[in-house]
C-alpha cells in the first residue's frame, strides 16, 4: 500500500526508559507530527489476536494497515513524522515488519540500565494495581512461569531489559 502520509521515525525503547517524556516533547515542535495514539503498537499486533493473561486495561488493537495509516492523516507540513511504540524494541518480527513496510523509517532507539528498568516496571505494574505480588523478587522469579501461561509482556520483566 502506497501512502504519502506516513512515519518517517518511530520511537522504540524499553519499557520505563522515558519514551513517554521523548514523545512529548517532540509533539510539541511546529515541524514535528506525532500520532495522538502513543502507543499504537501496530507492527506488535500486526495481523495477530493477542489474548494475553494478566490485569490489565483492555484496548482496541491497530493490526491492519487500514487501521494505521489513518493516524497519520492530520499531518500537514510537518518535515518529521513519527509515532512511538516502544515495545518494538522486544518484538523479534518488528525489525523485519517495519524495514518490508517503512523502509526508509528512521528509528530512535530509547535505552535504560536494565535492573533499574526492572524494577521501575515492576512499580508502575503495581501502582497500576496490575501486578498482584507485592514483591519485586517474587515477581521476576516468576517470569518464566508466567510467560509459559501467556501473560502480558507487562510482566516480563527480565526479558524486557534484552534486546532481542
Amino acid at each position: 500500500m502506497t501512502r504519502e502520509k506516513k512515519p518517517n521515525f518511530i520511537i522504540i525503547g524499553a519499557m520505563k526508559a522515558a519514551t513517554t517524556s521523548l514523545y512529548t516533547y517532540l509533539k510539541q515542535h511546529p515541524d514535528v507530527f506525532m500520532t495522538t495514539i502513543k502507543e499504537p503498537m501496530f507492527f506488535n499486533n500486526f495481523q495477530k489476536k493477542n489474548n494475553f493473561k494478566g490485569a490489565g486495561r483492555k484496548t482496541k488493537k491497530i493490526t491492519t494497515f487500514e487501521q494505521y495509516y489513518p493516524l497519520f492523516d492530520a499531518v500537514k507540513k510537518e518535515k518529521a513524522i513519527g509515532e512511538a511504540s516502544p515495545a518494538y524494541i522486544s518484538n523479534e518480527n518488528c525489525p523485519s515488519l517495519i524495514k518490508q513496510h517503512l523502509p526508509d523509517t528512521k528509528i530512535i532507539a530509547v535505552l535504560r540500565q536494565p535492573v533499574a528498568r526492572a524494577y521501575s516496571n515492576f512499580l508502575h505494574a503495581r501502582m497500576a494495581g496490575r501486578e498482584p505480588i507485592a514483591d519485586f523478587e517474587t515477581a521476576f522469579n516468576k517470569e518464566a512461569e508466567r510467560k509459559a501461561e501467556n501473560w502480558s509482556p507487562l510482566y516480563h520483566y527480565k526479558d524486557k531489559g534484552v534486546l532481542c
